[in-house]
């Protein structure tokens, strides 16, 4: 079974991850995947307060975050797919 502290683990892992081949990673998949997993976290975080106006706060900061996150990845030319690794911008 497993305790929400492997969980946390796990998820602080893949972040390291990801940090090392995040130039490998073409930079408007990056900001769409970072945008979603930005939502969720925020969900399941926010979900649990007993304060609905700071629950209320904190969703919509993250509603604006996303849509900035995602606006960036649009916002980019479409680039071919490769397995060689995409420059940063």
């Amino acid at each position: 079974m497993t305790t929400p502290d492997d969980a946390l683990d796990r998820l602080a892992d893949a972040i390291t991850a990801l940090a090392n081949v995040r130039r490998q990673i073409q930079i408007s998949k990056l900001l769409r995947e970072t945008a979603l997993n930005v939502l969720i976290l925020s969900r399941i975080a926010s979900n649990r307060l007993d304060n609905p106006l700071r629950r209320e706060q904190i969703e919509s900061a993250t509603d604006h975050l996303v849509t900035q996150i995602r606006h960036a990845a649009w916002e980019l030319p479409v680039q071919p797919a490769s397995d060689k690794p995409q420059a940063e911008h």
